[in-house]
């Protein structure tokens, strides 16, 4: 009987010890992400993570307009912890704050959640991928088909720039690339943070093509 007991007690013990430790990975998390083109320079935030859920925002640096980039981030901290997405409408006349605000975000979701943007992508023959985490809006990432130092296609596989300035720029400089056969083309006046973004990119791709 004291044999079965004991064994009672130590399979109890494990338990234990493992309903504890599960309860502390389960604690939520604090992650740091920033970007530095918001209207009025760089917003950095910290994103507490439970899990893959988003538990709080706080805005840790800003220099945005009073009133206008200011009321646009409290309302996006609040949509976008309510929607636990970053798939929300940016506020209007607050655009670049919008912008900026949401690339701080995603930066520090993704590192909690440790996501790597090029998993999954299938490449064809001659094609070769392009990253640039210096757009707008962050992460800006390309496939380009180059063969025998050719660039014949660009294609945009994830950009989160502005819908009225930055996508038309980006479709813009991926002809402008494609006819000069060149990364070094002129950037669009109003948009040059993309144009660089989707220059770096390109310019990547060509390197491991060289390769």
């Amino acid at each position: 009987m004291n044999n079965i007991k004991r064994m009672v007690l130590a399979i109890l013990c494990v338990l234990a010890l493992c309903l504890t430790a599960w309860g502390a990975a389960a604690e939520p998390a604090d992650f740091i992400g920033e970007n530095a083109y918001g209207a009025g320079g760089v917003i950095r935030v910290q994103v507490t993570m439970d899990g893959d859920k988003i538990v709080k925002i706080k805005t840790l640096e800003q220099h945005e307009t009073a009133g206008l980039g200011t009321t646009a981030i409290v309302q996006l901290t609040k949509t976008i912890v309510k929607a636990n997405s970053l798939e929300v409408d940016s506020v209007s006349g607050a655009t670049l704050s919008s912008i900026s605000f949401k690339a701080a975000v995603r930066q520090a979701v993704e590192t909690a959640l440790g996501v790597d943007p090029t998993a999954g992508i299938e490449l064809g023959e001659n094609e070769y991928l392009g990253l640039s985490e210096n757009a707008l809006g962050g992460r800006l990432l390309i496939k380009a088909t180059i063969a025998d130092g050719v660039i014949s296609a660009i294609d945009i596989l994830e950009a989160y720039e502005s819908s009225e300035v930055g996508v038309p720029a980006l479709e813009t400089m991926k002809q402008r690339i494609i006819e000069a056969n060149s990364t070094e083309v002129d950037s669009i006046s109003g948009a040059t943070v993309t144009c660089k973004a989707i220059c770096e990119a390109v310019h990547q791709a060509v390197e491991s093509a060289a390769q």
